[in-house]
């Protein structure tokens, strides 16, 4: 099979599943025939130009490492479109989390920032947003998962212990000893101001 084969649903389902020489042409027809529709898709979830492109590549090199999984060009293309969403879905999740991150440190922050330049505020908030990340890998096991859906997914601590099959009781040590372990450890770090990281754990221990 060569590249100017490579033009209908069949054939493009076939060549993908082959050795690189035949596939490669054949995911280059898929890149023609979706990328400029992907991209749109993604635009319309994420509202940004560069975010929905990346997002799109990154979806055809995920194709590219499962291209032996498919057998139809209906189950590619559904592959490319849920991925790219799925993405997206994450972009915009990530997004939130950050946002709502920095919104609740600068609320506090009005006095430290009128202190200093912008840009040094932005350099601080990006090393602890840096910091924050690297101490929840950090985490035992349970108190990561717990703080996760309490931090990331906004779970009480009753929808927490209802999904893990948990007491309320010791849904609340974990999270309250995960709290204390990231707050030492960014205290330690003095990347932010104390009384602005101590306002933040203590929002945190809210439910």
């Amino acid at each position: 099979m060569i590249s100017a084969e490579i033009n209908n649903d069949t054939t493009i389902a076939i060549a993908l599943k082959e050795d690189e020489r035949q596939a490669i042409p054949a995911l280059n027809q898929l890149w023609k025939n979706n990328y400029r529709a992907l991209v749109y898709y993604a635009y319309q979830l994420t509202r940004n130009d560069q975010v929905s492109e990346d997002i799109v590549s990154e979806t055809f090199s995920k194709l590219w490492l499962l291209r032996q999984n498919f057998d139809s060009l209906p189950s590619i293309r559904a592959f490319l479109y849920v991925t790219t969403r799925n993405a997206c879905y994450d972009h915009l999740r990530s997004e939130e989390i950050h946002n709502r991150i920095h919104k609740e440190i600068l609320y506090t922050s009005e006095y430290y920032i009128s202190e200093m330049q912008k840009d040094d505020y932005d350099m601080m908030y990006a090393e602890y947003i840096q910091q924050l990340y690297q101490q929840m890998s950090e985490l035992p096991d349970r108190c990561q998962e717990i703080f996760k859906l309490h931090f990331f997914d906004r779970l009480t601590t009753r929808e927490i212990a209802q999904l893990l099959n948990l007491s309320e009781q010791t849904v609340r040590n974990q999270k309250t000893k995960a709290i204390n372990i990231l707050k030492a450890a960014l205290l330690k770090k003095n990347v932010l101001p104390v009384a602005l990281l101590l306002h933040f754990f203590k929002a945190l221990c809210e439910d």
